[in-house]
């Protein structure tokens, strides 16, 4: 969305405008007291959005070159990197099959080998059922949490938002409703 010749007038309109003032002469020099009023500061408000949108529209295009630039530099790094690192492992294998306890160390970095820990692949579906076909069911983890549709559906909210259940009279600890204000909604027409 780009700014139209309207929106430009307004938002040079507002340059003009002291916002650091006090607030009690803010309100004393601009108060809303009627319905050309509340269209001009709605007509304000959406000629600040509009230009709010086109900012951040450049931003992500900028952002957007950058991270290309930056993908490109990377993947050059990235091979190079790899290169590098298959040349020493390489030389590493050949030195560590003549002395298995080989390692070495230079200026610029280390080189050694170390054992690592099996790692462990599941098909968690159907170790799951044989798991449980076999009862070995200390291998199962239940998940317990709170179900707060069906909670929302069958309680009663007493008047201080404590929260009983009306089959039993249990009030639940825990769960306290806090009323709201109603909201100011706001819908600005763009042109």
């Amino acid at each position: 969305m780009s700014i139209n010749p309207l929106m430009a007038l307004d938002l040079e309109e507002l340059q003009d405008i002291n916002f650091q003032l006090p607030e009690v002469e803010m309100k004393e020099r601009f108060k809303i007291d009627g319905l050309d009023s509340l269209n001009w500061a709605l007509r304000k408000l959406a000629a600040l959005d509009t230009q709010h949108l086109d900012l951040r529209e450049l931003a992500n295009k900028e952002k957007a070159r950058i991270q290309e630039w930056l993908d490109k530099e990377t993947r050059a790094i990235e091979e190079s990197r790899e290169f590098f690192s298959m040349l020493i492992e390489e030389y590493a294998r050949e030195q560590r099959a003549r002395d298995p306890k080989w390692k070495a160390s230079t200026p610029y970095g280390k080189v050694s080998f170390r054992k690592q820990q099996p790692k462990w692949e599941y098909d968690e579906k159907k170790a799951l059922e044989v798991v449980e076909s076999a009862g070995l069911n200390h291998f199962i983890r239940v998940k317990k949490e709170l179900d707060k549709v069906a909670l929302k559906a069958k309680v009663t909210v007493l008047e201080d938002g404590r929260v009983v259940e009306p089959d039993s009279g249990a009030i639940i600890e825990g769960v306290v409703v806090a009323p709201q204000p109603e909201a100011l909604k706001v819908e600005v027409a763009y042109q």
